[in-house]
């Protein structure tokens, strides 16, 4: 205890130093910030450059932990907080009247950092030029007749690789590799996505795994970008159906990509680079699932007509995540982080808050509707 005390009293009266300096920066960030939200060139300059860079190096500098770094420091936060305040209430009784003042001084540090990071990592790119554009699709309103034929092209896609997939006696499929072999796939397929569509930066980075994945689950998380580490997190409690395409979400999300229904299907871009047939088979079978979860409210025939038209392994994969979802489905902490993450998502400017996953079903009708083969815009020069 005396050698923490000492070590405290030795650094915390740079405190008011660390503050100034992240204080300092508050002005330009927020000057930067405003700018995105008013000019989308303004935020693509600084998602593409400056924000690219910032990304490119926390992910290298944490890709050297094995482990969730993101995860580590939330597990610690909050009883490291609690015993710097009352160390520092303590010191200052004992040791030094400014105690707590270098304690709140560190604190309001903190988060001008977390500000400035979060704006130059993924901030001003909720505001950019949108993906369709990006891509030269025309994304309009879909009907249910829309929903249902690029859902059968979604099915002629996954009937051409599902005889090469394997499932348990579950009726759920089953990952070939293992996930240090698929993050280095993907890392591949992502370097090539990138040299067609300039919206996604170029990077090599670590995937890391979540220690505590099974509670995570019960907020129904499967995966999370952390801009604070640069990291990308997988749930590994889920089932290996979703491990590639959430893998190559995260990915998306690490590489530019802020918007959910975007990364989403950045992801189906990335995986399409791919020949293996169980990456493939995740991404088309997770988007399958999202076309039939809107065939389902928007034409129940529709929906019961495509369910007939699914190969019974695929039909059997859905069942099977169903089972596993069961036990996860309805509980507080869902309810809790979903409605946060519903606020964050519309604090960005995403009308539909965490509705807008769903939303990839609109950019994929509108690239099917291109013949799958749209040219990327070219690139504007700023």
């Amino acid at each position: 205890m005396t050698k923490i005390r000492s070590f405290f009293i030795k650094w915390h009266r740079y405190s008011p130093v660390f503050t100034m300096v992240t204080a300092l920066l508050i002005p330009f960030t927020l000057v930067t910030h405003i700018l995105s939200i008013c000019i989308p060139a303004v935020s693509d300059f600084i998602n593409r450059y400056p924000a690219a860079g910032v990304r490119f190096l926390l992910a290298k500098l944490t890709g050297f932990f094995p482990f969730s770094l993101a995860e580590t420091v939330i597990l610690l936060v909050i009883p490291l907080a609690v015993g710097g305040f009352f160390l520092a209430r303590r010191l200052e009784k004992r040791e030094d009247p400014k105690g707590a003042y270098y304690f709140l001084s560190y604190l309001v540090g903190f988060l001008c950092l977390m500000y400035t990071l979060f704006v130059f990592t993924l901030g001003t790119a909720y505001f950019g030029t949108p993906m369709d554009e990006e891509l030269g699709l025309d994304r309009e309103k879909v009907s249910a007749e829309e929903l249902y034929e690029t859902a059968e092209a979604i099915l002629e896609r996954i009937d051409g690789v599902i005889d090469e997939i394997e499932f348990d006696e579950n009726g759920a499929s089953v990952m070939p590799m293992t996930r240090k072999e698929l993050n280095r796939e993907l890392n591949t397929l992502a370097k090539k996505a990138a040299e067609k569509y300039p919206f996604l930066s170029s990077l090599s980075s670590r995937v890391k795994p979540i220690l505590l994945s099974k509670p995570m689950t019960y907020t129904h998380m499967s995966g999370i970008y952390t801009y604070l580490t640069g990291e990308a997190n997988i749930n590994t409690n889920f089932p290996d159906s979703t491990i590639p395409f959430t893998m190559a979400h995260e990915m998306s999300h690490q590489r530019g990509i802020a918007r959910e229904d975007e990364a989403n299907f950045a992801a189906l871009l990335i995986s399409m680079e791919s020949d293996d047939p169980y990456i493939l088979y995740s991404a088309y079978y997770e988007l399958f699932k999202y076309f039939i979860n809107a065939l389902a409210v928007a034409d129940t025939q529709l929906f019961e007509a495509i369910y007939q038209k699914a190969d019974p392994r695929l039909v059997g994969e859905i069942y099977a995540f169903n089972d596993f979802f069961d036990k996860y489905a309805d509980n507080l902490a869902a309810d809790i982080t979903g409605g946060l993450n519903d606020a964050y998502q519309q604090i960005q400017g995403v009308e539909e808050g965490i509705a807008s996953y769903g939303l990839v079903v609109d950019l994929a009708v509108a690239y099917y509707k291109a013949g799958s083969d749209a040219p990327p815009r070219e690139q504007r020069i700023y």
